[in-house]
């Protein structure tokens, strides 16, 4: 069973993990659908992991080997295609990232600037209150702010089929488009990794 396919099973079946309230429809994206040139790109970047997130940290597009690391993003309901949502409130995804903090952290220090940068949008702050509520490591690491002074650029993964995979992280923003953001896993090239990544693509084609 892949990561995110997981997701959709029932809350009982979350190891440790209390059962959370999913998302309503209204933390939904305000548009899921990608210039369909940026949707190539994203397919020419195969066997690396890329997907493109807007200005809320909600998903908007992906490839074939990001499906094959996190499981089918497909099928997850729109409204909980968030980063930050799937990494507090999924022990699937906590169970695949080694140092999952280091993980969030990076990831809450994007969705802190585009805060920052939007900050009269109310969606923000109903979305930060409604993880608060249900998760208190979500208010931990969000109160504690940014201390480091540059994000992680190695991620090591344990996937469930693949085993250990380590990767060197590009995140930068979409040209002509500041509120999307691409970040694309290159296997790093001392480790079986890609060879690991070429084996899961063959399995799910």
């Amino acid at each position: 069973m892949t990561v995110i396919d997981a997701c959709r099973i029932e809350d009982e079946s979350l190891h440790t993990m209390p059962a959370f309230s999913p998302l309503s429809l209204a933390f939904a994206p305000e548009s899921d659908v990608i210039n369909p040139t940026l949707q190539r790109i994203l397919d020419y970047l195969c066997p690396c992991p890329a997907f493109i997130a807007d200005r809320r940290c909600n998903i908007v597009g992906w490839n074939k080997a990001a499906s094959a690391i996190m499981g089918s993003i497909g099928p997850i309901r729109e409204e909980e295609r968030n980063i930050v949502w799937l990494s507090f409130m999924k022990q699937e995804m906590r169970d695949l990232v080694v140092n999952w903090e280091d993980f969030a952290h990076d990831f809450l220090t994007i969705f802190r600037n585009y805060y920052g940068q939007y900050a009269g949008d109310p969606w923000y702050d109903e979305f930060t209150d409604h993880c608060a509520k249900i998760n208190p490591q979500f208010t931990q690491l969000w109160q504690q702010g940014d201390h480091r002074t540059e994000p992680k650029t190695v991620r090591e993964l344990n996937h469930p089929l693949a085993g250990n995979m380590r990767f060197e992280i590009t995140s930068f923003q979409v040209y002509a488009n500041a509120d999307l953001r691409c970040c694309v896993y290159t296997p790093l090239p001392d480790s079986e990794t890609e060879l690991k990544m070429r084996q899961l693509l063959g399995s799910v084609s």
